[in-house]
Parts: structure tokens; sequence; C-alpha cells
């Protein structure tokens, strides 16, 4: 049966502790997540911060945040 590299070895040849710790984690818990917003594309109001579905149409064509919540958008 073959021998397995020493773990300094192993290491130097992933390119540094980082990277070697890193492959390892992984190829066990998967990449990481894409986006902190969830299923929904579309990013939510810079002033407000509430989905802009929930937003009120003004009279210019323009968005308006719902009562509450802050200036116009």
């Amino acid at each position: 049966m073959a021998q397995k590299k020493p773990l300094r070895e192993r290491i130097r040849e992933a390119g540094g502790l980082y990277l070697y710790i890193n492959t390892r984690l992984i190829k066990y818990a998967g990449p990481a997540a894409r986006g902190p917003y969830g299923p929904r594309a579309e990013p939510p109001c810079g002033h407000c911060g509430r989905p802009k579905d929930e937003h009120i149409p003004g009279p210019d064509g323009g968005l308006r945040c719902p009562e509450g919540a802050g200036a116009d958008a």
C-alpha cells in the first residue's frame, strides 16, 4: 500500500494553508451561497430598504416609499 505524503507536503503543494483548508472545506460543504437577496433578483430600495414592489407609483411616474418607510425614492 502506498504511503500518504506528510501533511506539510500536501499543504505546500496546494499553495499554502489557506488554499488547502478552503479546498477541503468546499469538498464537504459545497460552494458558497449566491447573493444576499434570496430568490428576488431586484435589489431593495436605497432609501428605505424595502422591496420595490411594495412602493407606490407617484404622479410623475417614479416610485414613492411606503407610508412610514422613509423619504421618497
